[in-house]
């Protein structure tokens, strides 16, 4: 069956208002929108006391809702359910939209997973307001906003059955995340900080290592540049491990390819992106010669002389991956130019501990394969299940 559809002012209360005669010495809980997570999760509760805290920030209490109002963390779901807050009551940015359930017809959890999914967020993205880069969902969107409202034991059942489906979720990503500590410690472990170099092994620039008579350049095929039919052209997003499937690839003329031949790929690289999705690698293969890149990624063309994988997996290494956020340039966009990537440290240690580091990151890849397969299926069953629920089909 479905549920009957109500405004969401007429069963809670969007930013409510501090109490005028509030003790202004208690300790509150303080929230950056750093402290709140894309997960539906507060990270960390700062303590503060509330007479320094009350004016500039936005005030709520324990088991209200937040979620970001402005752009981009609205659209990546910054939100949470604050019945963990460990003060009664709290503030934070005023870029958030306070929800404050009543509580006789509207179930805080459910509240939460009603305004935490992708379905009120893309209707959310639609309503918003203001100028490019600072627009924001507007209190009206969320007062008239209409939700399913079933009775308050079905709401429970309903933010239960939420609960168990996003614990699935939640346990992928920490196996995912303990997988990337631990590679972290594996690299740590037998090479030390590549900075530092404490074993004593050749250290190397990334620009050291480069094919004789070649460099490392960057893509500069534009967007306006492509054509049907033409030369296959690699962007940040076709990067992998194999050959991407060449039906769903982008094509350039072959008068823009002639011109543009420098970033021709000829077989021996590792590609990198240095534009928006930085530092994630892509495999050349023998199918791929001859293709072309885009701006937005960059060529290193290794000498034969080195281990082309081991190279490119010390490079998807949490800690180098780490070295490239860190060396990051924010222009419009998060930017790595090609002479910092040629800055990189390489550790080249003797062969047969460079063929050891290979075995253990394929076996720890392996693992988050599965783990970020699980979480797609996690996912997609998370989605599925509140569309049933709310739709009154659970």
């Amino acid at each position: 069956m479905s549920w009957p559809l109500v405004a969401l002012k007429d069963v809670a209360c969007v930013n409510p208002r501090l109490a005028k005669d509030i003790d202004e010495t208690q300790e509150v809980v303080f929230l950056p929108m750093a402290a709140i997570s894309a997960q539906g999760q507060i990270l960390a509760q700062e303590k503060r006391i509330l007479s320094e805290t009350r004016k500039g920030f936005t005030y709520f209490e324990k088991n209200d809702v937040v979620v970001a109002k402005i752009t981009p963390c609205f659209e990546n779901g910054k939100a949470a359910y604050l019945d963990n807050l460990e003060t009664q009551i709290g503030f934070g940015t005023t870029e958030f939209h306070v929800i404050r359930p009543n509580i006789e017809k509207l179930d805080g959890k459910y509240l939460f997973y009603l305004i935490w999914n992708n379905q009120f967020r893309h209707l959310g993205e639609r309503n918003m307001s203001g100028s490019a880069g600072q627009k924001r969902v507007p209190t009206d969107f969320l007062k008239n906003l209409e939700i399913p409202l079933p009775p308050l034991a079905e709401q429970e059942r309903i933010a239960a059955i939420l609960d168990k489906a996003d614990a699935i979720r939640r346990k992928r990503q920490q196996a995912i995340n303990l997988a990337d500590d631990f590679l972290r410690s594996v690299f740590l472990d037998m090479f030390g900080d590549p900075m530092v170099n404490p074993h004593g092994w050749t250290v190397k620039p990334l620009s050291e290592l480069i094919a004789k008579g070649d460099k490392l350049n960057y893509g500069v095929v534009q967007p306006g540049d492509v054509v049907e039919g033409g030369i296959p052209l690699i962007r940040s997003g076709d990067l992998y491990d194999v050959t991407p499937d060449v039906k769903t690839l982008r094509t350039v003329s072959n008068q823009v390819d002639e011109k543009h031949k420098r970033s021709r790929i000829k077989g021996n690289e590792i590609l990198v992106a240095c534009v928006g999705s930085i530092g994630k690698m892509g495999w050349v293969t023998k199918e791929m010669v001859g293709w072309n890149i885009a701006r937005a990624v960059t060529r290193i063309p290794l000498s034969h002389e080195v281990n082309r994988e081991y190279v490119y997996r010390y490079l998807q290494s949490p800690v180098i991956q780490g070295y490239f956020q860190q060396e990051t340039r924010a222009v419009a966009q998060p930017t790595l130019n090609v002479g910092l990537i040629g800055k990189t440290p390489i550790v080249l240690p003797p062969i047969e501990l460079q063929k050891q580091f290979l075995a253990k990151f394929e076996r720890i890849a392996l693992f988050k394969k599965k783990m970020n397969e699980e979480l797609m299926i996690g996912s997609k069953l998370f989605g599925s299940l509140s569309q049933q629920a709310f739709a009154g089909e659970l």
